[in-house]
């Protein structure tokens, strides 16, 4: 059987890209519903319920961030997981600084795009949202009345009966501090894999090359992961070290893969440079290699892997000659003009792509 940690919902391809719910973010979602249900009551649980449901609209937008900006600087973007951390978006972008830096903002921009719009609609209520990031403006759902100079909010902020929010506002309210909330953990938290930390990684990238910028990366990401652990210990959160755990492993991924293509590149390849060019020249191979000693359990580890990204790099080129030649055959037919957005952008991708050989 797969490995269960792989299973997840598609939902379908969403301006062409797959968007796919992992099913730890159902499991997740059914937690929260029954933990909430149990300590306040029916009614605080179907209230998390439309939580989750902004958060799920929120990370979904983030991430088609990442994806339409990926093809905004000559990339593609194929597929989006929402898992419960976030979301991950598999995208392929040059391995230009400025590609890889804007790609990274653009789903915190998307976070910011949404809050202003939430804050436009609530000063247009006279309502100014809280700024206060932490998780209990979630439900107390904060917001200041410029008309009676007084707090407004939810149910749950212990406020008079007439300093309750409307329903929809409060939901306006919980939106905003939603994308609020997640613009702030990705870019503050500036180590690898976070977004803040590809832009730091990013930045760095043209002074000091790829490969130093992100170990400087990886090393902050270390250092926010000793943070986040030592909060979620010291707050009892059990999805705050679960955070800490997945930068920690996303770290020693990224880690163990810069010295393993120092002590040996991988094929001829040097992986350094990202995998969106993986090519494999024969006449680079060494006739003559001096003798290896015995490689330990990750350096076969990685061996495999590298095997394995490259046949299916291998694949994606062969197919993408062939869709080149379709689509060369249909601009002789029936014009440029012809072609839908989407396959511009692929004729464009794979040109520029043959064109840095």
């Amino acid at each position: 059987m797969r490995d269960p940690f792989s299973w997840s919902i598609p939902l379908g391809h969403w301006f062409g890209v797959l968007v796919r719910v992992h099913f730890l973010f159902l499991l997740f979602v059914l937690v929260m519903w029954l933990r909430t249900a149990g300590k306040s009551g029916a009614q605080a649980g179907l209230d998390m319920l439309v939580l989750m449901g902004l958060v799920f609209v929120s990370v979904l937008l983030h991430e088609f961030g990442h994806c339409f900006t990926a093809r905004w600087v000559g990339g593609e973007a194929t597929e989006v997981l929402l898992w419960p951390l976030g979301g991950l978006a598999s995208v392929e972008v040059p391995s230009t600084p400025k590609a890889n830096f804007l790609t990274a903002a653009g789903g915190p921009a998307v976070n910011v795009g949404l809050c202003l719009l939430a804050t436009g609609v609530l000063l247009a209520c006279s309502l100014r949202p809280s700024l206060n990031p932490l998780p209990d403006q979630a439900w107390s759902s904060l917001a200041y009345n410029f008309i009676d100079g007084k707090w407004m909010g939810s149910r749950y902020s212990s406020l008079a009966a007439d300093q309750m929010l409307p329903y929809w506002q409060v939901l306006l309210v919980q939106f905003f501090w939603v994308n609020w909330f997640g613009f702030l953990l990705n870019v503050l938290l500036i180590g690898f894999p976070m977004d803040g930390g590809r832009m730091f990684q990013a930045a760095l990238w043209p002074r000091l090359g790829y490969r130093e910028s992100m170990q400087i990366a990886v090393f902050v990401g270390f250092v926010v992961m000793f943070l986040v652990g030592i909060f979620s210990l010291v707050q009892n959160e059990l999805l705050w070290l679960c955070l800490a755990m997945y930068i920690y492993f996303a770290c020693k991924f990224e880690w163990l893969k810069l010295e393993h293509t120092a002590e040996d590149s991988l094929f001829g390849y040097d992986f350094s440079q990202g995998y969106t060019s993986l090519e494999h020249s024969a006449e680079r191979e060494q006739t003559e290699r001096p003798r290896r000693k015995k490689q330990s359990f990750w350096q076969r580890f990685w061996q495999r892997r590298a095997a394995r990204r490259m046949q299916k790099e291998q694949q994606t080129q062969l197919q993408e000659e062939q869709r080149m030649d379709q689509l060369l055959e249909k601009i002789q037919r029936e014009g440029k003009t012809a072609l839908t957005d989407e396959e511009q952008r692929f004729l464009k991708r794979v040109a520029d792509k043959y064109r840095n050989r």
